[in-house]
């Protein structure tokens, strides 16, 4: 097993730098809500964050903030923990311009538009579900897709790659049965 940078054995969240790129990786599985010293930690993070420096700024974690997957009435579930990280951390995800999250948990590629409060928005944070290895996903996956909701499949593995400099991230879909590019998001800054 490969440790993380973490603050401690039992706060498994970090940030660094790589490149052009700050990266801020929380932990789905311990408390993130407003006041925890989780959430104290990514404050200060985001906050800290130097554009002049990493002029990109990605937010990682297991379970996802936006998932298209079926409605649970357990608290567990992932509509439930998405709903969870919405109304804890997306302000901060706003407020300090989060340019893209990447999650995983389901076993799928899922891509937003840049949304904020379920709803497309300019300059918002754009989100990837990354899960397309391993087993497929047993979901039974609703018929309306909510409009934030840009890609998504659910049939193939795959993985994602990106690059980044200063004035674009580029982050591709690759799927692994035939080695095709699926989707492809290009961000820019000025």
């Amino acid at each position: 097993r490969f440790p993380m940078p973490r603050p401690s054995l039992d706060q498994p969240w970090y940030g660094f730098d790589y490149g052009s790129v700050h990266f801020v990786v929380m932990s789905t599985e311990h408390n993130f809500t407003v006041g925890s010293a989780q959430y104290q930690f990514l404050e200060r993070e985001l906050r800290a964050v130097d554009r002049s420096v990493t002029p990109w700024l990605v937010f990682a974690g297991h379970r996802p903030m936006y998932i298209y997957a079926p409605p649970s009435s357990n608290p567990a579930g992932e509509q439930p923990v998405a709903q969870l990280l919405r109304s804890s951390l997306e302000p901060l995800f706003k407020n300090y311009s989060v340019d893209l999250a990447m999650w995983g948990h389901d076993h799928s590629y899922q891509r937003t538009c840049p949304v904020f409060q379920e709803s497309c928005t300019e300059g918002a944070t754009v989100h990837i579900v990354a899960g397309m290895g391993g087993q497929r996903s047993g979901n039974a996956y609703p018929t309306d897709r909510p409009e934030w909701l840009q890609k998504f499949d659910h049939e193939h593995h795959g993985y994602t790659r990106f690059t980044a400099n200063a004035s674009s991230l580029v982050l591709e879909y690759v799927r692994g049965g035939d080695g095709e590019t699926y989707d492809t998001v290009v961000l820019t800054k000025q």
